[in-house]
């Protein structure tokens, strides 16, 4: 009689693909279950009053208030000496964001991963913000805007990450749109307070810090997070630094395009966004005091249809369930948005570059989110870190674009907008090209 045989070993992958028990839920649905905390409509909107609360904490000084005060305190060098600062700042973020996105990853502090670092990242952030406002010199304003952009790009970091690790797939779309209303409102707001504040004190730099503080601060009490102990996470090292801001593109093609795509576009897109104001003084003739009403409304027009598309864009990509369409034709209208702006010579015609723009962001930063979100590697485990990566997407082209600038500006004299922005639409007619080429969603 032949020897008893032993079955075969059964792959535990088959037995899941046989089993007629129910499907094993995501990771945003095994964490809503855990907290007990179910990402409904409260959830959703207090995320978002935080995350504009964010960007008008970081986006006011960005956008507004560092170029007026260099302008004050240099008013011959202001070009140079807001490339500097700017560039500066934009390091800080670079390192600061994926950085801050690991340690809140590895995080096992008794309130959470993520509520210590978008708390703590504000108020801190808001302090240097204070030291900002009253600089007696360009020294100490850079030294303001680094702390600035290293504290509030912590938070961001740690915010960002509850998108792949709260959210569903079924909804992405939908709450990216939201989440990519959120800069340009942002701004807006923050140049709406400065409007009231006026541009010659220290309100300038309180009031947009103060409200961010206050809308981030009521959704941290309001948001549930397990506590982690240290035996659930690796042991942190001081390699864990360096290997925060790398993501392998080789093993990770799809994440690596996503990346490039925006990183290109946004590149284009920094020229607006930095060199708005010193356009309107230089091209058109506007001082200091004159532009800041223009820049309002520039900003308001520029919120209104950035949020009319952005929520559309996510709301259609969720509906169809396809991303990449969206995101690569919103790099186009930003091209587009970029030759209407190198060819203004008034008022009007800037706006209507403002407008298109804003039609172009809305459509990128409303499935953006969602589309990363697709191809994010480790998103369990290492959304923060993941993210943060991803976002240096969008805070390299702050560093690169004010050393750029300069060169395009000197190609035909003092006041050669035209040449800034043709490259600008060039670089985000790359980033589209760049979007084509992930595989890993539609």
């Amino acid at each position: 009689m032949p020897p008893a045989q032993n079955p075969p070993a059964q792959n535990p992958s088959d037995a899941r693909v046989h089993t007629d028990g129910p499907e094993p839920l995501s990771g945003p649905e095994r964490l809503a279950k855990a907290t007990g905390q179910e990402v409904n409509g409260v959830f959703i909107t207090l995320f978002i009053l935080a995350y504009i609360g964010l960007w008008i904490a970081l986006c006011t000084p960005a956008s507004v208030t560092l170029a007026l005060r260099v302008a004050d305190l240099d008013p011959d060098g202001k070009a140079d000496s807001l490339s500097t600062i700017a560039g500066a700042g934009a390091f800080c973020a670079l390192v600061a964001n994926p950085v801050f996105g690991r340690l809140s990853d590895l995080s096992t502090s008794r309130w959470g991963q993520r509520r210590p670092y978008i708390l703590g990242g504000m108020v801190l952030g808001f302090g240097a913000l204070l030291v900002m406002g009253t600089a007696p010199n360009l020294f100490v304003l850079g030294i303001g805007w680094c702390l600035a952009q290293v504290l509030f790009n912590a938070a961001l970091a740690a915010a960002t990450a509850l998108l792949p690790e709260r959210v569903t797939d079924r909804y992405r779309g939908r709450v990216s749109g939201l989440m990519g209303t959120t800069t340009q409102i942002g701004i807006v707001s923050g140049t709406f307070l400065v409007q009231f504040t006026g541009t010659d004190n220290l309100w300038m730099f309180i009031a947009p810090g103060l409200l961010g503080l206050v809308m981030t601060g009521i959704f941290v009490c309001y948001l549930k997070e397990l506590p982690r102990s240290r035996a659930e996470l690796p042991r942190l090292r001081w390699a864990d630094i360096p290997s925060s801001m790398w993501i392998n593109p080789v093993r990770h093609p799809d994440f690596a395009w996503a990346w490039c795509g925006r990183f290109l576009t946004w590149t284009g897109v920094s020229f607006l966004t930095t060199y708005k104001a010193y356009f309107l003084m230089d091209r058109l003739g506007y001082t200091a005091e004159d532009a800041t009403p223009v820049l309002f409304w520039s900003m308001l027009l520029l919120a209104t249809t950035n949020t009319l598309s952005s929520y559309t864009a996510g709301w259609l990509s969720d509906r169809v369930q396809r991303r990449k369409i969206f995101v690569a034709a919103a790099s186009v209208v930003f091209a587009c948005a970029m030759v209407v702006v190198a060819l203004a010579q008034s008022t009007g015609m800037f706006l209507a570059g403002v407008a298109l723009s804003g039609l172009g962001q809305g459509m990128y930063m409303g499935v953006d989110y969602a589309l990363v979100a697709s191809v994010l590697p480790n998103k369990d485990t290492e959304a923060a870190k993941g993210m943060g990566v991803f976002n240096l997407s969008s805070t390299i082209p702050q560093t690169i674009a004010p050393i750029l600038a300069p060169v395009f500006l000197a190609l035909g004299g003092e006041d050669n907008y035209a040449a800034l922005y043709a490259a600008a639409a060039a670089f985000c007619i790359a980033g589209a090209f760049g979007i084509r080429l992930v595989r890993g969603a539609r």
